[in-house]
């Protein structure tokens, strides 16, 4: 490293010689130090310059560069080709590893003030735009004259406003959807939303949330009124322990027993239970037709009256056993329970509730003058009763 000093300094300055020694050593902060101690602070800031372009991290080199500053009056005009270095140093590294942390931020934002102190604002222009910083980066693309940056810049910024703009309406459906019932309308613009934001995990959340509290498809469990209520939108349907109409009790199978049709007419046939289903206290053998209202047996010690309702539907009421006074409603089509003030039907595949003419509907606290489509935990009042879906 060349330093112009004078031939007597060269030759009789101790510190002078120890510091080139220093440095030929490649001590460079030490030589820094020698330099400065011998009242000569520009080579103890070129003696760090150099050291900083040999150190591995950027720490390391970061502090090589602030203690050059320190060497340098502050009208020195090295000052800003050691600010713009390390801004440069901190840009090239969250180019390469990102700037995540609030203190990886801080640090890039004064890297970006930097470089524009340097006479850089192309660059400092790239470290604001890591940041997302539109306003600094239009200013700085300004400054350098970047006019085809600058215009890429306004039309991305145009482009993102415009997706910001559509994700506030998708959320804004989505809320309203599920305010007023209108659940499927409400995923529609969540998953649209989603789609939009992949990286935005409350949407996902929210999204994965409210598809958990949509019912099986063709299936819907209510308390009315305190008691339970079945609908399975469709025949033929289980009977049994673990099946669409959920009825218990030691004799009971899994599946015990199927309510199907067969040539517009309402059949019950056992699906080899354990303890067989029972008509008038006798097994069935496969297949029985029903003429009315019938009671079946789930074994010995359950009863389950069957009465047709429509040509497509039947109403189930369990007379005995542990589930004693569940009522259901099996079918296709618009399906109801007598002496309540609404239907179900699973036109969409999940369960829809709408009222009967005159009745109000209310969903949490918000009136619906359209039918809902239920999630689990929705609470209901319709006149005077009072429903929550299971």
């Amino acid at each position: 490293m060349f330093c112009a000093v004078s031939f007597w300094r060269r030759v009789f300055d101790v510190t002078y010689r120890r510091a080139r020694a220093a440095e030929g050593a490649g001590d460079y902060r030490r030589a820094a130090s020698l330099y400065a101690e011998a009242d000569l602070p520009e080579d103890a800031a070129n003696a760090l310059l150099f050291h900083a372009t040999r150190v591995r991290t950027l720490d390391e080199r970061l502090a090589a560069y602030q203690d050059a500053l320190r060497w340098l009056p502050d009208d020195h005009p090295r000052r800003a080709e050691v600010e713009g270095r390390m801004g440069s140093a901190v840009l090239e590294d969250a180019q390469q590893r990102g700037a995540r942390s609030a203190e990886e931020r801080g640090r890039l934002e004064d890297a970006a003030r930097r470089l524009e102190r340097a006479g850089r604002p192309s660059d400092a222009a790239t470290a604001f735009e890591l940041l997302g910083r539109a306003e600094d980066v239009a200013r700085c693309l300004q400054d350098a004259g970047d006019v085809e940056r600058l215009e890429k810049l306004l039309e991305r910024t145009h482009e993102e406003e415009s997706r910001e703009r559509r994700l506030r309406r998708l959320v804004q459906d989505y809320e309203l959807g599920m305010e007023v019932g209108a659940r499927l309308e409400a995923r529609a613009a969540l998953r649209d939303a989603v789609a939009l934001a992949p990286d935005d995990a409350a949407l996902a959340d929210l999204l994965r949330r409210l598809e958990d509290r949509l019912p099986a498809p063709g299936t819907l469990g209510l308390v009315v009124d305190g008691a339970r209520v079945s609908f399975v939108g469709r025949l033929p349907a289980a009977i049994g322990r673990d099946a669409d109409v959920v009825v218990r009790g030691a004799s009971v199978s899994r599946r015990h027993t199927e309510i199907g049709l067969r040539g517009g007419r309402l059949v019950v046939r056992d699906l080899d239970s354990r303890n067989g289903t029972l008509v008038r206290g006798l097994p069935i053998a496969r297949e029985l037709e029903l003429s009315g209202a019938t009671e079946i047996g789930l074994g010995d010690d359950v009863q389950v009256l069957v009465t047709p309702a429509t040509p497509t539907s039947c109403l189930l009421e369990v007379r005995s056993g542990l589930d004693r006074g569940l009522r259901g409603v099996v079918g296709e089509g618009d399906l109801r329970i007598p002496a309540l003030p609404f239907r179900v039907s699973f036109a969409s595949g999940h369960a829809t509730l709408a009222a009967d003419p005159g009745v109000s509907l209310t969903l949490g606290t918000q009136p619906c003058a359209l039918p809902v489509v239920l999630l689990s935990e929705d609470r209901l009042s319709l006149g005077a009763h009072t429903l929550e879906v299971c």
